[in-house]
């Protein structure tokens, strides 16, 4: 290559590079002038701390037995599950019987393994739901006081009366067991344990409120 051509490549080349260098600050210049009126653009007022308050409606129907429905206990052999009322008898019986691994069956796949993790959190064993099974059910007669249905579910209350007749049955302890169908067969069921309906269902124009996310600090 000539002395001439060589001269005019390299000027070639500085005029080019001169080009690119002016073409990235005026790419820089813009982008810091976009980003300060970007910044300019969402610059907000004081902060409004406002709430949203939704409501969920749960349908559920109760129907009081009348008469409350004496629990004649049935053994594991005989027990069937066929309807709620069936399967909340033999949950009492199992229990009546301090027949653990009975009652743990009447309950449906989920529910035993939620009872099983919870029975390890807080370190209870069979022996301690056999104790308290013989505490709470000593002298005392069960009856069916009421079914409740809601969607798939339908719940039966049952109330503990004392044998002796010392305390009126109205003022008798009472439980609540949710029952769901499977297969044909009904089972106790975990499903409904922070369900309102199951907490409420005695007090059905309740509001029941809890906070899902609190104001930010």
């Amino acid at each position: 290559m000539t002395q001439a051509r060589l001269e005019r490549a390299t000027l070639v080349c500085t005029l080019a590079f001169s080009a690119i260098v002016t073409w990235c600050g005026s790419l820089q210049a813009q982008s810091t002038n976009a980003s300060n009126a970007s910044a300019a653009a969402f610059a907000t007022s004081a902060p409004i701390e406002q709430k949203l308050i939704v409501e969920d409606q749960y349908y559920f129907t109760v129907k009081p037995f009348s008469p409350p429905v004496p629990v004649s206990l049935t053994t594991r052999e005989r027990a069937v599950y066929d309807t709620p009322e069936q399967a909340t008898i033999a949950l009492i019986s199992a229990m009546a019987s301090q027949d653990f691994d009975w009652f743990r069956s009447v309950w449906d796949p989920a529910g035993i393994k939620a009872m099983e993790e919870r029975d390890k959190e807080v370190n209870h064993d069979p022996s301690f739901w056999k104790q308290t099974w013989a505490r709470v059910l000593g002298n005392k007669r069960v009856e069916l006081t009421t079914r409740i249905e809601t969607g798939d579910y339908v719940l039966i209350a049952y109330r503990l009366v004392a044998v002796d007749a010392s305390q009126p049955a109205t003022d008798a302890m009472e439980f609540t067991t949710p029952l769901r169908r499977n297969n044909g067969r009904w089972f106790a069921t975990q499903e409904l344990a922070e369900d309102p309906v199951l907490t409420y269902w005695k007090t059905p124009d309740v509001r029941p409120r809890r906070t899902m996310r609190g104001p930010r600090r």
